[in-house]
């Protein structure tokens, strides 16, 4: 018996919810509400994407603080790090006060304090102006995905998951040529990029209403449970997610060193690489909008597939020609990954806990951000190089794709 096995709802299709079967239902939603989701799930990468351009120019200007060579990678590095830590309080927040009065409140301090820096010339302030700005993306994230179980179920979840991740890295280039734009003119012109978010503010304003509340919904955001968290799976959820992560952010992370060791040494070709390998990602966000029926337990296997192939191939490629569509078929599992993980993460919570329980995976999720680099360096102690460490990483990924196949076949 696998983890994901025990998980009780993982084997099941995702087009069923078993978390809410026979609970209340809030009013379903529509396009409008599904455009503004994804709007709003697009602000954490332009937390990220709209500064990584500038990164040089932002050295150079505080190059004469002490400790800057610390301080400066905060900019673009604390807000994830709040993520992790913080999600799980913004989820309990978002039950008890309500999801859209904080996801308002949070896309409007993710905005004004993402623009403080065209104002700040102190680096200490500007690096706690991204704390600020980290702990509203926590609540971006958590409340986001809260209201995707929230509006929708099954088929129109999944296509509404899959939608967001089609079009993720399209949004994600967009940011990152134009904060590349803008670095070039100035280091502050990068942070106008934040003035995005009071138009995805007035879309959530518009369209993302408060799910309505069943009785013990109402009694439960007053602090009486009408059922007890499900701390038992949320630990499962949480550390499978941990897992899975780690190998998310291996390419996701370390994607110009991976380039770089198949011989690629400008940073400009590097990033032209990327952004073509990252269209893979849109075709993982195709296949899992598709896959009406398929089980949670399949879509992971098959994530876990792609990444062994990838993994393994890019270490082995003998040159970039062969290399580049091998990496892109990492990106497929990562298109794949994300919506089959929320998915899962989804079926163990009913609308009562759910704004917690959905704040504690997205912790759980961004914590491999910060863990897996240091696997990959763990690794490499016993292996000859660093792509020879992304080929382990590969083949495991290929021994427990085949273990959760193999259980799968053996349950049906």
């Amino acid at each position: 018996m696998n983890p994901i096995q025990t998980g009780g709802p993982a084997g099941a299709s995702i087009a069923t919810d078993p978390a809410l079967t026979g609970a209340p239902r809030a009013r379903p939603g529509g396009a409008a509400q599904g455009i503004a989701l994804m709007a709003v799930m697009s602000m954490p990468t332009l937390a990220l994407a709209a500064l990584v351009p500038g990164l040089p120019q932002l050295f150079r200007q505080f190059s004469s603080v002490p400790h800057f060579e610390l301080l400066v990678p905060m900019i673009i590095t604390v807000p994830s790090l709040c993520v992790a830590l913080f999600s799980g309080f913004a989820g309990a927040i978002a039950d008890r006060w309500g999801r859209r009065k904080l996801l308002l409140v949070a896309l409007m301090a993710f905005s004004l304090l993402g623009l403080a820096p065209m104002l700040f010339d102190n680096l200490w302030l500007i690096v706690a102006s991204r704390v600020v700005v980290g702990l509203a993306e926590a609540a971006i994230l958590t409340v986001g995905n809260a209201l995707m179980g929230d509006y929708f179920e099954g088929g129109q979840r999944q296509k509404w998951l899959g939608y967001q991740n089609m079009f993720a890295p399209l949004i994600g280039s967009a940011i990152l040529l134009s904060g590349g734009f803008l670095a070039g003119m100035h280091w502050r012109y990068p942070f106008l990029l934040y003035l995005a978010g009071f138009v995805v503010c007035a879309l959530a304003l518009a369209f993302c209403r408060e799910p309505q509340r069943s009785t013990a919904d109402t009694r439960a955001a007053a602090g009486v449970a009408a059922t007890p968290f499900p701390w038992r799976a949320t630990v499962l959820v949480c550390g499978v997610t941990v897992l899975f992560s780690l190998v998310f952010f291996v390419q996701a992370v370390q994607h110009g060193r991976i380039f770089n060791d198949m011989g690629v040494a400008s940073p400009e070709r590097i990033s032209v690489l990327a952004t073509v390998a990252s269209l893979g990602t849109v075709l993982g966000g195709y296949l899992f909008k598709r896959l009406t029926g398929v089980s949670v337990r399949m879509l992971l296997a098959t994530c876990l597939a792609f990444y062994g192939v990838s993994y393994i191939g890019v270490a082995l490629a003998p040159n970039l020609a062969l290399g580049l569509p091998l990496d892109a078929l990492g990106q497929v599992g990562g298109g794949l990954l994300l919506p089959s993980l929320v998915t899962w993460a989804l079926l163990h919570y009913g609308f009562e806990h759910r704004g917690r329980g959905m704040g504690l995976w997205g912790g759980a999720f961004f914590l491999g951000q910060f863990l897996s680099p240091p696997l990959v360096s763990l690794i490499g102690v016993f292996t000859p190089s660093f792509l020879a460490s992304v080929a382990v990483i590969g083949v495991l990924c290929l021994i427990v794709a085949v273990v959760l196949v193999f259980n799968h076949t053996k349950d049906h």
